[in-house]
């Protein structure tokens, strides 16, 4: 048995982790996980570039910054990531105080990011760009990820709005948060999380990638069943106490729809890494430093998941 230490943001989006952990996915194919919440970007991709972790689970684009040497912070180790598998297409919303009605309410305000040099911050720098605010009219606060993010709405009103993923738009919706727009609504295609390491990492660990692969899809297939609907709400309420069943249920309506939820064969959607190419250029430090979308990602042990 191996066992692979898996970085991931916390939330409700960790349900195939959770799934194929209860139900032996893993185990049967000699795998063990741990998993291990980031509270942010920096110390998740620092951390897999240093070797704590064998696995994240992060934005695409993170995996472009850090090895085009683009990351918030310089990174001590092996940075020569690549993404092994899609995942999603993030789920993003911009999610607002009750005040904030219209773009134009959000100039001369605080908007939360977990850094500004991240690829979700590049989509709502987007979204603003093509609304008419100029990013000197808006307020940057770096607050952390998904989850340091949506406790620090709840609890200071005078951040006015984040780019937050599902379930946390509607678990704000006690504070009157609400959904100002959708990142579908101004990108044609977006690849959001996908399953990240290193390299050499992975030409070490090649049949146990596989088999994590084959059984992480596994999973997210087990969850697509509706027979097993209710169990998923359990292996998320267990595993985020904070969130009633009914968020959960609100959250597996857009994890598990058919045309927009989980990618369940794990491919990679290549127009929306060009999207995510693209954001980078505008909006990045060294446009010239990137490569196509072949460049950061491997499909060789995804097929190779296929046999196990």
């Amino acid at each position: 048995m191996q066992k692979l230490i898996i970085n991931v943001f916390p939330g409700a989006i960790n349900l195939p982790l959770w799934a194929g952990a209860a139900h032996g996915m893993f185990a049967q194919r000699d795998i063990e996980i741990e998993l291990v919440m980031t509270p942010n970007s920096v110390e998740q991709l620092t951390g897999l570039a240093a070797g704590k972790f064998d696995i994240a689970m992060t934005a695409i684009d993170n995996i472009v910054a850090y090895r085009e040497k683009q990351g918030e912070v310089p990174a001590d180790g092996d940075t020569d990531f690549f993404a092994f598998m899609g995942s999603d297409d993030a789920f993003l919303r911009l999610v607002v105080q009750p005040d904030i009605q219209s773009f134009e309410d959000l100039r001369g305000n605080i908007l939360t990011v977990d850094a500004m040099t991240t690829g979700f911050a590049f989509v709502l720098r987007r979204m603003l760009a093509l609304n008419g605010i100029r990013e000197d009219e808006i307020e940057w606060m770096s607050t952390g990820g998904v989850l340091q993010r949506w406790q620090e709405m709840m609890e200071h009103p005078e951040q006015k709005g984040t780019l937050q993923v599902t379930p946390f738009e509607v678990l704000g919706a006690s504070k009157g948060h609400h959904i100002l727009a959708r990142a579908s609504d101004v990108l044609d295609s977006y690849q959001g999380l996908v399953g990240g390491a290193r390299i050499a990492w992975a030409e070490e660990n090649a049949e146990t990638l596989s088999g994590f692969i084959a059984a992480y899809l596994e999973a997210v297939n087990w969850c697509f069943g509706a027979e097993n609907r209710a169990e998923s709400l359990d292996l998320i309420t267990a595993n985020m106490p904070q969130m009633s069943r009914d968020v959960a249920d609100a959250a597996c309506n857009v994890f598990l729809d058919t045309e927009t939820g989980f990618q369940r064969d794990g491919s990679f959607d290549m127009p929306g890494i060009a999207t995510v190419l693209d954001l980078r250029a505008e909006f990045g430090p060294a446009p010239d430093d990137l490569h196509g979308p072949e460049h950061y990602i491997d499909t060789r042990y995804l097929d190779a998941a296929k046999t196990r």
